[in-house]
């Protein structure tokens, strides 16, 4: 039935009213009270000329779940979403109908509770007494019926049926195997793009071919067959033929076939994958073929090869075990396993075996094989229980794989470990060593203390000898230096029949094994009776300059491997540059000191060439050694703006990096990276220093700080030989304070590692400590040092530490 709201529903006044009345006429007149008895599930309304419900059915109500006492009144906009609204969809579709007499649409509407609802819609107008004619553009209709059809399940319906028929296409164009389907005349009606691709035909050619065209011709019959049996009786067929292509190549190929039938059962052809099995039958091949060569490649195998029965009897052995063993065949039937195991390693082995044999474990063990003639090889047993179809344990077999090479490998890797912890050991007795002789001294004592070594000698070099140099032995334990000197010596630089350099004139590790075995009567003997098999020679060198060499004597015949000896190698390069460093610390902490004070215009110096090439005023206020090579120079500018100084700094070759650290209306302050040879290398080793540099407009005046017994007139020529344009002006001989500042470093520096100073340094000169606002951040820092940020904040913060400790505390 038609619900109608009563003449007061709606806004209460009388346009409404009539409206309604007007609406209930043309129900009337379409008899849609009639309709809606009839077709109740289909909802249908009425609506005035301006677009308002005038009468509402069940259907509509059952649809939407409005009642008449709600939308009766409203307009037609009611039943949109609000974007279709903004849009004035609603209004577009009355404009069609009025226009056209009825609009057809779908589309989304929205029911009482919200929820959307796709629906089919008719809306027709109507005008005098006729329904569906159009009014005009000018005339408004007398009103318009509405038919709504509830869509959704529909729409839902074609939605998967798309979503489905996509999948099914994505898969067929997803799948490596080709796809394909016949009809039962043999015609081709689908392939997948596989099939083109695979058998070289294009599409109209695959049109007119049938199935066997596809089968190399001595595969067509069983092919022929197998399409046979899936047409008349078997739903499903697999066949292996050969694929046979445009070209002629043939492909081995499985084919799994499956009839197509109606709603109704009537065949309509076959379907199926088609899979290229030619890496699988590659693989029966090879199968085939290692199952021919089992045997042969059995005896061939390095490793030994055997079998014990239940009762622990030799039963099988490839010729590996007999070669290893040095038994013959006849004496090796029903051997013992453990008769093969060396008298200590049996326990273990034993328990092994019972463990393969009662618990059924897959057991690797390894242990000493003894041969025939009483030798012992290190062994690796990879063994396992042997068993019928009935579980019955009928005994175990295994493979045995010589270790030997593997365990000496283990050795060198335990020896480099030691080594590395003597090392360390020492390397921090050198930080805090006051004299070359406490150095000497902890290197001799901790590798002499070392399981590993027998003995240790350290001997200084000196100019002269045969091969340029003399070692005498300073320090030694573990032997006697001073009363084997000669033979010590020997080593260093060795005789004519030995295999070796002099290791000074080298500047290499030099080694020397079995020694016991040695053709050098001195070492073999001397080898045999302090009980060491070899010795290695270790060079201390520092800036190319040899300072003596260590002599170590170790127990084992293959000691100082490869890795031992560069490990060495670096080592001897430290001992050399922290009894350099001692050197210079040493000479920069005397009371007095000489100061010579140089006047210099040569342009090989890079301040005195930025200085000239930018006209500008520049003293140097810090130099800092990065490596042999590389230099940072921290300088504060005169006389020149920012821009200035780093175009002329660009021009430079020698200047690879600038950084503006600060920088007011008068001065600016640098950091510069120079890379090459400068006078802060070159005064570096003769042990003086440079004081401080003062550039004016290209002239630099130097103050260089040198130690009252350093040979001066050498050092002055080999600075003006490098920097010809030098000239000396003066030299003077200065007192320092007792006990300061001297005493202060001293105290930091010795608490301090390498890594720790030159963060603290760096950071310092850098910028990092400014305030309020830092000049230089830890990225930038630890950047120039080239190590992380986090690295560069833990030296930082240890360097700190040690510096205010020595500071607030009693300077020690």
């Amino acid at each position: 039935m038609i619900d109608e709201s009563p003449d007061e529903a709606g806004s209460g006044n009388g346009s409404d009213r009539d409206g309604t009345r007007e609406g209930r006429r043309i129900a009337d007149r379409l008899g849609i009270r009639e309709l809606s008895g009839v077709v109740s599930d289909v909802a249908v309304a009425v609506l005035d000329g301006e677009g308002r419900f005038t009468a509402w059915n069940d259907g509509a109500r059952a649809l939407l779940g409005y009642d008449a006492e709600t939308v009766v009144g409203s307009q037609y906009r009611l039943l949109f979403q609000a974007a279709e609204r903004e849009a004035d969809d609603p209004e577009r579709l009355l404009e069609a109908a009025r226009s056209n007499g009825s609009v057809e649409s779908e589309g989304w509407r929205v029911a009482s509770d919200g929820d959307r609802v796709w629906v089919r819609e008719v809306l027709a107008t109507v005008d005098g007494d006729d329904v569906g004619v159009a009014v005009g553009a000018d005339a408004e209709p007398a009103g318009y019926v509405w038919v709504v059809d509830d869509r959704t399940d529909a729409r839902e319906r074609e939605r998967r049926l798309r979503e489905e028929k996509h999948v099914a296409e994505r898969v067929v164009e997803a799948q490596p195997d080709v796809v394909y389907a016949f009809d039962t005349d043999g015609e081709f009606i689908e392939w997948s793009d596989r099939v083109p691709d695979v058998t070289g035909y294009t599409e109209l050619e695959l049109l007119e071919m049938n199935p066997l065209e596809f089968a190399a011709p001595d595969d067509r019959d069983r092919v022929e067959a197998a399409i046979d049996r899936v047409l008349e009786r078997e739903t499903a067929v697999t066949v292996e033929a050969d694929l046979l292509t445009k070209d002629g190549e043939r492909i081995p190929y499985e084919f799994n076939s499956a009839r197509i039938t109606d709603d109704d059962g009537t065949v309509l052809g076959f379907t199926g994958i088609g899979r290229d099995v030619s890496d699988r039958k590659a693989r029966e091949r090879e199968l085939r073929e290692e199952k021919a060569f089992t045997e042969s490649v059995l005896e061939a195998q390095p490793d030994i090869l055997y079998a014990y029965d239940a009762e622990g009897n030799l039963i099988e052995w490839n010729d590996q075990f007999r070669r290893m063993t040095g038994y013959e065949s006849d004496d090796l039937v029903g051997m013992h396993p453990l008769r093969f195991i060396a008298p200590a390693d049996r326990d273990h082995i034993g328990a092994a075996i019972d463990r393969i044999l009662e618990a059924g474990e897959r057991v690797t063990a390894e242990g000493r094989l003894l041969t025939a003639d009483g030798e012992r090889i290190p062994y690796e047993f990879n063994s396992a229980r042997i068993t019928d179809d009935d579980g019955t344990v009928l005994g175990f077999t295994g493979v045995g794989r010589d270790i030997s090479d593997r365990k000496a490998r283990e050795r060198e890797l335990e020896r480099l470990e030691r080594l590395n912890a003597i090392v360390r050991t020492i390397d921090e007795t050198m930080v805090a060593a006051e004299t070359r002789d406490e150095i000497e001294r902890a290197i001799v004592e901790a590798f002499a203390a070392a399981d590993a070594y027998r003995f240790a000698v350290i001997g200084r070099a000196d100019p002269g000898g045969t091969n340029g140099y003399d070692w005498t032995p300073e320090a030694g334990a573990g032997i006697d230096a001073t009363a084997d000197a000669d033979l010590l010596s020997s080593f260093v630089d060795p005789p004519a029949d030995a295999d070796g350099s002099p290791a000074l004139e080298a500047r290499a590790v030099q080694r020397y094994r079995t020694l016991p075995e040695s053709v050098v009567e001195a070492w073999r003997t001397h080898a045999e009776a302090r009980e060491y098999a070899s010795v290695a020679v270790v060079p201390i060198v520092a800036s190319d300059r040899p300072f003596g060499a260590l002599v170590i004597g170790a127990r084992e015949p293959s000691a100082f491997a490869d890795r031992e000896r560069e490990v060495l190698q670096e080592f001897g390069g430290t001992i050399g540059h922290a009894i350099n460093a001692m050197a210079v610390r040493r000479l920069l902490y005397h009371d007095t000191v000489v100061e010579l004070e140089l006047e210099s215009t040569d342009r090989g110096d890079v301040c005195i060439d930025l200085s000239r090439a930018a006209g500008c005023d520049l003293s140097i206020d810090h130099v800092l050694p990065l490596t042999d090579e590389v230099f940072v120079y921290y300088l504060t500018v005169s006389g020149v703006d920012p821009e200035t100084l780093r175009a002329a700094a660009t021009e430079s070759t020698a200047i690879t990096e600038l950084r503006l650290i600060d920088a007011d209306d008068d001065e600016s302050y640098w950091e510069v990276v120079v890379r090459g040879s400068t006078i802060t290398e070159l005064l570096g080793e003769y042990g003086a220093r440079l004081e401080s540099t003062v550039v004016r407009d290209g002239t630099a005046e130097l103050t260089v700080q040198a130690s009252p017994d350093a040979d001066l007139r050498e050092l002055v020529g080999a600075i003006t030989s490098a920097y010809p344009d030098t000239r000396l002006v003066s030299k003077r001989t200065v007192e320092r304070p007792v006990r300061t500042r001297g005493d202060f470093r001293r105290a930091v520096e010795s608490a301090l590692t390498e890594k720790q100073r030159l963060a603290l340094e760096t950071a310092y000169h850098g910028g990092y400590f400014e305030w309020p606002t830092r000049n230089s951040d830890a990225s930038e820092i630890a950047d120039r040092l080239g190590i992380a940020r986090q690295t560069f904040h833990q030296h930082l913060r240890v360097a700190q530490a040690k510096l205010l400790s020595a500071y607030f505390g009693d300077g020690e």
